[in-house]
């Protein structure tokens, strides 16, 4: 089975070590290769004369991938971002990163049950993150982005999917759990943290970038606040897109192949 990640920039991915290890843990003949993508469109459909399964989409391209799918998954549709694409008569597209970042929260012991949730971003994975959020029963889901009406529309659109959880945009304010979803500590880009220092600390705090201490992740470390950074989110999203690409694992035998994988990583 052929597949593999776009983005750019890719050379930090663990994704191919990611299913490095899952052709051993399963027994299963996968080929994944990272690439570097300029052209998006370019990028799949050689792929898809490649033949290959499916492809994983990060940063930038997850819009693009969104626009590039033929149909949607409900999960697609809601977030309004695509990182799985299953190719084959049609294209489909598929967002694990929601799923992933849930069982994350399960596999850390966060609980969103009834907590307001502050999210840095407005892009993809912050949609994903306040989806997530308000599936996992948050009370509140609150978006601070430098382009506020982005921001809006994010609240906006997700609200139509959870008539439960309020949802708004605007500066940053107090909240119980902080998920910072901007790119910010990624290799390549600024190492700053996006939370003002004047707020009340969390009681958790989840970074999805992975693999670095980034400046956010020492704040809310010293604050006192859980912090856990996006590396079990970029396991378990990536067996969800094992799933979608192949076959079921089921709850039990994705956690335990996540948790021996997140130790090989670490």
């Amino acid at each position: 089975m052929k597949l593999g990640l776009f983005g750019n920039p890719v050379s930090h991915s663990k994704s191919p070590a990611i299913f490095s290890s899952l052709c051993a843990e399963l027994g299963r003949k996968i080929s994944y290769e990272a690439v570097l993508v300029n052209d998006f469109s370019g990028a799949v459909a050689k792929a898809r004369a490649a033949g290959w399964r499916g492809a994983s989409v990060t940063i930038p391209f997850k819009l693009d991938a969104a626009k590039a799918a033929k149909r949607l998954t409900h999960d697609a549709k809601a977030i309004g971002a695509v990182n799985a694409l299953k190719f084959g008569k049609t294209i489909i597209g598929h967002n694990t990163d929601a799923a992933g970042l849930m069982d994350a929260f399960k596999f850390a012991d966060v609980v969103m049950s009834g907590v307001r949730v502050l999210v840095f971003g407005a892009g993809g994975a912050a949609r994903a993150a306040g989806y997530a959020a308000a599936k996992s029963g948050a009370q509140s889901v609150h978006f601070t982005n430098r382009t506020f009406s982005t921001a809006t529309k994010c609240a906006r659109d997700l609200a139509a999917y959870f008539p439960r959880t309020r949802f708004s945009a605007g500066a940053a304010r107090n909240a119980d759990v902080w998920i910072n979803a901007l790119p910010l500590g990624l290799k390549g880009c600024p190492d700053k943290s996006p939370a003002p220092k004047a707020l009340r600390p969390p009681k958790a705090a989840v970074d999805l970038v992975y693999g670095r201490r980034t400046a956010f992740q020492r704040q809310t470390t010293r604050t006192g606040a859980r912090t856990i950074d996006g590396t079990a989110m970029l396991v378990f999203q990536a067996l969800r897109a094992y799933e979608f690409w192949d076959r079921p694992l089921g709850p039990a035998r994705r956690a335990l192949l996540a948790g021996r994988i997140i130790k090989e990583l670490s």
